[in-house]
C-alpha cells in the first residue's frame, strides 16, 4: 500500500486537512493558539500583549470569535461589576496546539518547545 492510499479524501477529490489548514493559515490564527496554550487562562488586553505588535485588537477579536465558533476556545464571561472576560483553549485546541508543535519538529528537525 502506498503513502498515497494512507490519505482520505471529501467526496469532491480534497484532502480532508484542507478546511482546517484554511482555517489555520489566517493570519495570526497560529498566534493566537500558541500564545493560549503558554498562558493558560488570559484576559484579551494580556493575551494581545503576548502576540507580535501587528495584530490590532479588532483582528484579534475576530480570530477568537473564529476560535471560539470552531470548539478550540473557550470564552469565559467573569464580569461582576467590571468586565472581565477570559479565553483559554479546549481540549481540541490543546490538541491542535500539540499537531502544530509536531508540525514544528517536521520543519526544523529539532525538538518542538515544551507545550
Amino acid at each position: 500500500m502506498s503513502s498515497e492510499d494512507d490519505h482520505q479524501v471529501t467526496p469532491e477529490g480534497g484532502c480532508l486537512a484542507d478546511p482546517l489548514l484554511k482555517f489555520f493559515a489566517q493570519e495570526w490564527m497560529s498566534h493566537v493558539v500558541f500564545a493560549l496554550a503558554r498562558h493558560g487562562s488570559i484576559r484579551f488586553g494580556a493575551l494581545r500583549r503576548q502576540l507580535p505588535p501587528g495584530v490590532s485588537a479588532r483582528v484579534l477579536s475576530a480570530r477568537l470569535k473564529a476560535l471560539e465558533a470552531a470548539g478550540y476556545v473557550e470564552r469565559r464571561d467573569l464580569s461582576g461589576r467590571v468586565l472581565h472576560v477570559e479565553y483559554s483553549l479546549t481540549a481540541t485546541g490543546r490538541a491542535i496546539d500539540a499537531a502544530l508543535a509536531r508540525s514544528e519538529t517536521l520543519l526544523t528537525g529539532s525538538a518542538p518547545e515544551a507545550r
